[in-house]
């Protein structure tokens, strides 16, 4: 009778154990595969194309060639207006800067420029200015303040080593900046000589103005000031100075440095 009884409970556990598994919320078994480490949770196929779909977050701009879609373009850095008559503009160079002054029409312009004047001597020379006092660029610049300022210099240091003439006029423009701070600075590329002056010279050839340009314009671009190139106007078909616009190789005549105030004036 006891082992009847017996049977009769083992049959109902059973019974019972069953329809636990069975019944919605009961205990399921988990199935773990060989991948699966102890104590890490399981996840399921739809989960891991979920998780793999999202591991790298979408932002919310999506990029079309790099370019956010809910992104404004940038706008072209303006050409700064040049004041009328050149009031409140400085120009600061070396005997080219000087034809300008003397046979262009500068207006109202200040001109801190004199022959063989380099980045090496800038801070050291004296001036005498439109007015009659000899200054030094210190002086001037401290005691104006300026809308636009005009840096042509360059080829009287040819001479020197290379690596220094950049040094120094990285330095010099970072001077103009910290004295200047609203003034818009801008870097003129150095005039090219004439092809057969330029192979007469291993230190005064086109070749090395052009290096030497570049870094000036890499110059403007890295510390936010502008870079205008005038050879655009006076070079023949090779890059080179045009004959008819020199008599010595290395400077236009005087009569066209009244197109060069006027290239400069409408904007270049």
């Amino acid at each position: 009778m006891k082992r009847y009884w017996y049977s009769i409970l083992l049959v109902l556990s059973i019974m019972v154990l069953t329809l636990a598994d069975i019944l919605p919320g009961g205990n399921q078994k988990k199935v773990i595969s060989q991948d699966q480490q102890p104590g890490t949770a399981e996840v399921s196929m739809d989960e891991k194309i979920s998780r793999e779909t999202i591991a790298e977050p979408v932002p919310e701009e999506i990029l079309l060639d790099g370019i956010p879609l809910d992104s404004e373009p940038e706008e072209q850095a303006v050409w700064p207006e040049v004041p009328e008559n050149f009031s409140e503009v400085l120009f600061i160079g070396d005997s080219r800067t000087v034809g300008l002054s003397e046979y262009g029409d500068l207006g109202e312009a200040e001109v801190f420029a004199n022959s063989g004047m380099t980045v090496f001597n800038l801070f050291d020379e004296q001036v005498k200015l439109k007015n009659g006092n000899k200054v030094e660029l210190e002086g001037l610049l401290t005691d104006k303040s300026y809308h636009t300022i005009y840096l042509m210099l360059g080829i009287n240091e040819m001479g020197y080593d290379f690596t220094s003439i950049v040094k120094k006029y990285q330095n010099t423009v970072s001077r103009l900046k910290e004295m200047q701070p609203l003034a818009a600075i801008v870097l003129e590329a150095n005039l090219h000589v004439t092809n057969e002056k330029s192979l007469q010279s291993q230190i005064y050839n086109n070749e090395k103005i052009n290096a030497l340009n570049q870094e000036i314009n890499q110059i403007a671009d890295s510390n936010g000031c502008y870079f205008i190139d005038v050879n655009e106007i006076f070079d023949d078909d090779n890059g080179n100075l045009a004959k008819g616009y020199s008599s010595d190789g290395s400077h236009v005549l005087g009569k066209y440095y009244s197109e060069w105030v006027e290239w400069i004036r409408d904007g270049k």
